[in-house]
């Protein structure tokens, strides 16, 4: 039985029979093959094919049993005992009560007095940078489960752990990962200038309060440059983490790579994180419910950047 799926649904084992070039508009006879290793999926992501048509006869097939359309907090605590060892999780927990005083500082600071406290967040993310070294998939994981009053605070987390993670995976240094990882941590401070009843709201926001949403990136940018300490790249990361790359963002409309490449990979960690995540208010998408939305969301991301995130991150095990 042959079936035609997404590049990125492939997984090791799968054989191959057929491949479709994205933009040629018709598949492309090619020598049957068997998808050996994860340095295979790597490969045909990072080349121009759309699709490929698998033979279930002589390879795996796509899960059998599809996960359900989101979860909820229970079930995905039960999977993380499924997927992660109990120390694991405890000392993601662990690791997460560590932080929580400097980012809570970073925060309040934002909050009660629009300012930047980069002492704090430095602290928060060199230990953000430790525990990622041999947790990063359970920190990450863990810190989806968000109460109402810590849906800012633990997002802040996941995405500088997320940023961090991918920037080793890509090979960057020590000190680029750390901007990374400081980007991720103040990317959304703008939002605490933003009223509790805007950032809580679990029905559709208005256009007034939609307006004022889309100033946050530019307000969190002027917050952490007042301070006169953050790197450029932090900068960019605050200022135009929401652009996308065929120009339909904000807050500048900036399109391709005029959209600086730590902002590049910012937008594809925040969103990824927004998807996956437990919020009061609603379900997460599991991981291929999230990553189908991506890759069917042209003009949104860097495409070689996200297939770069998807092989490395998702199919590489790194994050569940």
């Amino acid at each position: 039985m042959q079936k035609r799926i997404q590049v990125n649904q492939l997984r090791v084992g799968m054989f191959v029979e057929d491949v479709e070039l994205g933009g040629y508009g018709d598949a492309t006879r090619s020598e049957p093959f068997l998808i050996r290793s994860n340095s295979d999926v790597r490969r045909i992501m990072a080349s121009p094919v759309k699709s490929v048509v698998i033979n279930v006869a002589k390879g795996i097939d796509l899960d059998r049993n599809p996960a359900p359309q989101g979860e909820d907090a229970a079930s995905y605590k039960a999977r993380l005992l499924m997927v992660f060892t109990p120390q694991e999780i405890g000392r993601a927990r662990q690791s997460i009560r560590e932080i929580d005083p400097y980012l809570r500082q970073v925060l309040s600071d934002a909050r009660l007095q629009a300012c930047f406290a980069d002492g704090p967040a430095s602290t928060a993310v060199e230990r953000i940078m430790s525990a990622s070294l041999e947790n990063a998939g359970a920190l990450i994981a863990v810190a989806k489960l968000k109460e109402k009053d810590e849906v800012t605070f633990l997002h802040s987390l996941a995405v500088s752990a997320l940023m961090v993670t991918l920037g080793r995976s890509l090979g960057h240094s020590e000190d680029e990962i750390r901007l990374l990882g400081l980007g991720g941590l103040v990317h959304d401070l703008g939002k605490m200038t933003l009223s509790d009843d805007i950032l809580t709201k679990t029905g559709k926001l208005t256009a007034k309060e939609m307006e004022l949403v889309r100033q946050h990136p530019q307000l969190g940018y002027e917050m952490v440059s007042r301070a006169g300490t953050a790197p450029k790249e932090v900068l960019d990361i605050c200022r135009y983490h929401h652009e996308r790359y065929d120009g339909g963002g904000y807050p500048g409309g900036l399109s391709g790579r005029k959209i600086p490449y730590v902002a590049r990979l910012a937008a594809i960690c925040d969103v990824y994180e927004a998807l996956t995540t437990i919020r009061p208010y609603k379900r997460a998408f599991t991981q291929t419910e999230a990553i189908n939305m991506m890759m069917n969301s042209p003009g949104h991301f860097d495409a070689k950047l996200l297939s770069a995130f998807v092989s490395r991150m998702v199919i590489s095990g790194t994050i569940h």
